[in-house]
């Protein structure tokens, strides 16, 4: 079970997303607000899985009050306004979802929030030095030590791989592979790249190399790379 946390300032709003929450069976929803700031409570002491909140609010936008989290929940970012799309998806959102909401593309959002959260609660040290992907049709396996770095291109992902000309193309988005790659091995650098640590040639502030490769990094993600390389 999914437990949600649902915030917006219109109440139209959270009535259609409790009801379209209320059919869903894996989903619980803990508690509703159009106050931000009067959740963090909630947040602090109920383990909320799932966040859908509101960007546009009076007094502290969905997206500045994600920021001030501790904990941070998956999070579906909501609003009738297309342009915050891109700051909702550098702060590793699931989803954005355009007012009018439809049901079919909740759940869509509220499926792949559930593959994110399902995936980090099956994952164990299994020693294993590989996985298995679907791509093209055919089930891959792929050795994490073969991985050069991972480019995301909206719902697809690029894995470049040593002794391949060509990358895997992969029906998953990048917060899938963030999710579901070691941590202590990989580390995201730019809303569009994840690398592996130890292929590292060279480090700077705007960008990384492994060989011939020059991969940017981004204000966003810098501070978790060289909290990584740096002891």
């Amino acid at each position: 079970m999914i437990n949600c946390l649902i915030i917006d300032d219109e109440p139209l709003a959270l009535d259609l997303l409790e009801s379209y929450i209320s059919k869903i069976g894996f989903l619980n929803l803990v508690a509703r607000s159009n106050e931000p700031l009067l959740t963090l409570p909630c947040l602090d002491e109920q383990p909320i899985d799932l966040l859908l909140i509101d960007i546009q609010m009076p007094d502290i936008s969905g997206i500045e009050f994600f920021r001030t989290l501790r904990k941070k929940p998956e999070v579906i970012f909501t609003t009738a306004f297309p342009n915050y799309a891109l700051e909702g998806f550098e702060l590793n959102a699931v989803d954005y979802l355009l007012k009018p909401i439809g049901f079919e593309r909740f759940v869509s959002a509220v499926n792949r929030a559930k593959d994110y959260i399902d995936g980090r609660a099956n994952r164990s040290v299994t020693g294993r030095e590989y996985f298995f992907i679907n791509a093209a049709h055919k089930i891959h396996k792929v050795f994490y030590n073969d991985i050069l770095y991972l480019e995301g291109l909206k719902d697809y992902t690029k894995i470049h791989l040593s002794g391949m000309t060509s990358p895997l193309l992969i029906l998953q988005n990048l917060k899938y592979f963030e999710e579901s790659l070691p941590r202590t091995d990989f580390v995201r650098v730019h809303r569009s790249y994840i690398v592996p640590i130890g292929k590292l040639d060279t480090i700077t502030r705007r960008s990384v190399s492994i060989g011939a490769s020059s991969i940017p990094v981004s204000d966003n993600y810098r501070d978790k790379l060289f909290s990584l390389i740096v002891h």
